[in-house]
């Protein structure tokens, strides 16, 4: 992925690292936005990757993320259960306020994830000391219904959560 991102942006000051989130370091008030897709849910201590991105932006900076939702999450298996005709009946949502590694898979590999609640993700960002400005746990859009007729099912329940804070 990195060098697919060299290649279509080539500019100077763009670095490139690979590093896990949990062992990257930059110095104190270093940028004024940290963006991050679907990843906290694979970092195991949450609390201090949040206390390392505070103290990494700089004042009034902002931090915007998405993560798997806490309900696609809790169970485990991320599926549907299904009847005997092999039709979705409903999300099972199980073990929500267990905080704890899920094992599931994702495109055929095993994949450890990490589960918390919706007031874990937004209290640790509180205890900070960000300030938040939005949450939002995204739908398709008409488009998407409309050109993809599986996406009414994601109608049924929510699938990735989206938080926008300021320090």
């Amino acid at each position: 992925m990195l060098q697919k991102a060299a290649e279509i942006n080539q500019l100077e000051n763009i670095k490139y690292q690979q590093n896990a989130l949990e062992d990257v370091e930059f110095a104190t008030e270093t940028f004024d936005v940290i963006i991050s897709s679907l990843t906290f849910h694979y970092v195991q201590e949450y609390d201090v990757l949040i206390r390392n991105v505070y103290n990494w932006l700089k004042p009034n900076g902002r931090f915007v993320f998405s993560v798997e939702h806490p309900i696609f999450t809790a169970e485990g298996s991320q599926d549907w259960v299904y009847d005997e005709d092999g039709n979705k009946l409903y999300w099972s949502v199980d073990h929500y306020f267990l905080e704890a590694q899920r094992n599931t898979s994702f495109l055929g590999e095993h994949v450890v994830k990490y589960h918390r609640t919706i007031s874990t993700y937004l209290n640790e960002l509180i205890k900070q000391g960000f300030k938040i400005i939005e949450v939002n746990e995204p739908m398709p859009s008409e488009e998407m219904l409309k050109s993809i007729p599986e996406m009414t099912d994601e109608l049924r329940r929510p699938m990735m959560l989206l938080i926008s804070v300021e320090k």
